[in-house]
């Protein structure tokens, strides 16, 4: 349990570790396309702006040429013809495009618009004008362009671009002037479409816009003297970008400007930066949303998958205790089966066979043998190939048939085809299992059949051994109640009534003896302690020896011999053998009881009682014979006896944890040795079986000698 604890947590850790490692590269990846972006957007406008600002110069720059031509033009004219020049008919030849030019005129040295290519009214004093008063005090011949000024003449805002007109001897002979609409730049820059915030401009190097276009709004004469533009411009720049905030309407702009070659003069290009970064401001909301959600995803997956690798761990930890108490119930099983002295057989759901028990295959001797996987048909083909012709096996398909009809507890017999003749006692069992579909139960009863033969056997031996005497009895009877006989005759015949009587009521108690003693045990025995000397002298005093027999010889040694036994049934087993003596040595001999201590070292400490005859004997065969029910070893029946006296010795000695043995010949007498523990290490005995140490000490504590009369 603790490794799969473990394992789990490294697996927990690794998804993660994971799930951190992927929510890292998400958000450096969204960080690095969001930079991209911002950086892309930015150099997108820089090349725009200066794109833009090229183009403001080149059509700056070709306007100022066409309107610089002109003003030539007209001062070499004037230089020719004074104020005979009639600039109404030039505009009318097409020499002066009124469109981009739309006043042209001159302004004699006096300050007074004198010649125009529009009608004058009046004398217009233009003395205190910047661009007439920069080429009064300057001889130098270069243009000049003025900050946009309201016409005196038109009404109307221009810009006025003008020449000095210096006559040969150099002297000031008055401004040549074009006027040029500043809307005619604003209305170039709105096609170029930069926004509602988006900036084009003309300046003068004196930070006086000339034109300038944010929007849609057109301005003429802004200020914007402080501007980076001019800082840089004196700096020695003749084109460059920044991005600012602007000094006329406080709008951060990106900004691209270039000075107009041989112009005080510099064109000017600037998007605001929320306008160039919109984009990517859309684009960056849309990743960090895209990035947020792909976050929550892998944590709610991470979270998922925690939760089911718990549930799973939940589940194994259940599956392993469950299957931790399968297998204590499958090793409790086997235990149970292995030590079971019954065997199984189990079927799956295709009645094939699944399991074979231990004792099964030992019952059968199948060893090694594999069935597992065969069907109930051929195992059926299997178990009744190794059954006797006299009880065949008529196949699990037909017991399970006499089950469904109504017989659950139907049982077949089978001896097998072996040595030991093993008969086994069939049973099946149906199962709604899907794995077990029913059970073949088998139980060895080869010692029930046995003890059922040994019944039979003993009730026909009883029945025969009964049933001579009951005719003697019967028959001698029926001739005393249909005749008359003398005395000495109906003497004879209640004479021997009286013995087959006797013989009968002999037999019965014995056969009564044997099933108390098969039945109770020893539980009706009393053991005291019993003083061996006493008992055999005893009994050899009160035996009946026969007529023309010398009585029981006694060897015993000097010292007293305790046992603790039952005397009552001690007597009645010396007696059954003393008997016996005399009874199968008819032809007369010695009867000796002897007794002494047995103390070796391959047996126990115990006393040996042996009864010695010199009777008929017996050979191997009828030795291993004795103790049976009924068996006598004289045939011919000339020898009184039941054949049962044996056989109750044989039990009262096993009780008394002792043993019997014979020493026998044909001819030759037999000896009769009944050994029993001593009183010391009887308790060794009956520790295993019998009597507490405490009870025999209760026992002996009323203990004296006894015998029986």
């Amino acid at each position: 349990m603790p490794a799969s604890i473990s394992h789990y947590r490294r697996i927990v850790l690794l998804l993660w570790l994971a799930a951190a490692v992927l929510l890292g590269l998400t958000w450096w990846h969204v960080f690095s396309l969001v930079n991209d972006s911002h950086t892309r957007e930015l150099a997108n406008a820089r090349r725009d702006l200066a794109n833009l600002t090229r183009v403001s110069q080149e059509h700056a720059d070709r306007t100022f040429r066409g309107a610089d031509q002109v003003i030539r033009f007209i001062q070499s004219r004037y230089l020719e013809l004074g104020d005979q020049l009639d600039l109404t008919a030039l505009t009318t030849q097409g020499v002066i495009d009124v469109e981009i030019f739309p006043q042209v005129g001159v302004i004699n040295a006096k300050g007074i618009y004198v010649l125009a290519n529009r009608p004058i009214t009046s004398n217009i004093d233009l003395s205190d004008r910047e661009h007439f008063k920069v080429h009064v005090t300057t001889p130098s011949d270069a243009l000049f362009v003025s900050q946009p000024v309201l016409g005196r003449a038109t009404g109307k805002w221009s810009i006025q671009l003008t020449r000095r007109i210096s006559r040969p001897n150099g002297d000031f002979a008055g401004v040549v002037v074009v006027s040029v609409d500043p809307g005619y730049f604003t209305r170039f820059y709105k096609e170029l479409k930069l926004g509602d915030q988006g900036l084009m401009a003309l300046y003068g190097l004196d930070g006086v816009a000339r034109a300038r276009s944010v929007g849609t709004r057109e301005e003429f004469g802004s200020e914007a003297k402080s501007s980076l533009v001019f800082a840089r411009i004196a700096a020695g720049e003749q084109e460059g970008q920044f991005t600012a905030h602007s000094p006329v309407d406080k709008v951060e702009r990106m900004v691209h400007f270039r000075k107009l070659p041989g112009h005080s003069l510099v064109v000017a290009a600037g998007l605001d930066t929320k306008t160039v970064l919109a984009n990517h401001n859309t684009a960056k909301q849309a990743l960090w949303l895209q990035a947020a959600i792909v976050s929550l995803l892998v944590l709610a997956l991470a979270t998922a998958l925690t939760r089911h690798l718990r549930q799973i761990r939940s589940e194994m930890r259940l599956r392993e205790r469950e299957q931790h108490q399968t297998e204590e119930l499958n090793a409790q099983l086997n235990a149970i089966f292995d030590l079971s002295p019954d065997g199984f057989v189990s079927f799956d759901a295709k009645k094939r066979v699944n399991y074979i028990s231990p004792a099964f295959r030992k019952l059968t001797g199948m060893g090694k043998e594999a069935l597992e996987g065969v069907d109930e048909n051929d195992f059926s083909i299997w178990l009744s190939w190794r059954c006797s012709a006299s009880t065949p096996f008529l196949g699990v398909a037909a017991l399970r048939t006499a089950v469904n009809r109504g017989r659950p507890d139907q049982r077949v017999l089978i001896e097998l085809n072996q040595d030991s003749k093993r008969v086994l006692q069939l049973g099946l069992r149906s199962s709604q299992s899907t794995s077990v579909s029913q059970i073949l139960h088998l139980r060895d009863v080869t010692h029930e059949a046995e003890v059922d033969q040994m019944k039979s056997e003993f009730l026909a031996t009883a029945a025969h051994e009964l049933r001579t005497p009951m005719a003697s009895i019967f028959g001698y009877a029926e001739v005393l109640l249909n005749d008359k006989f003398d005395e000495a005759t109906q003497h004879e015949f209640l004479n021997t009534i009286y013995v087959q009587s006797k013989l009968m009521n002999n037999i019965l108690n014995e056969l009564l003896d044997l099933a108390r003693i098969e039945a109770r045990r020893d539980k009706d025995f009393r053991y005291t302690r019993v003083d061996l000397q006493l008992l055999v002298t005893d009994l050899a005093r009160t035996y009946p020896v026969p007529n023309g027999r010398r009585g029981l010889e006694l060897t015993l040694p000097e010292h007293p011999l305790y046992l603790m036994a039952d005397a009552g049934k001690l007597r009645q087993t010396l007696l059954n053998v003393v008997s016996n003596a005399f009874k199968y040595s008819p032809n007369g001999g010695p009867v000796v009881l002897k007794a002494w201590v047995r103390n070796t070292a391959a047996q126990a400490p115990g006393v040996c009682i042996e009864v010695t005859d010199r009777g008929i004997g017996m050979n191997a065969a009828q030795r291993a014979r004795v103790g049976e029910r009924f068996y006598r070893a004289d045939p011919s029946g000339r020898i009184p006896g039941t054949g049962l006296g044996m056989s109750i010795v044989k039990e009262i000695i096993a009780l008394h944890h002792g043993t019997l043995e014979i020493d026998s010949a044909p001819g030759a007498g037999t000896t009769v040795r009944l050994c029993l523990p001593t009183y010391t290490t009887l308790q060794d005995s009956f520790d295993a079986a019998g009597p507490s140490r405490s009870e025999l000490d209760d026992t002996i504590q009323d203990t004296r000698p006894v015998v029986l009369d």
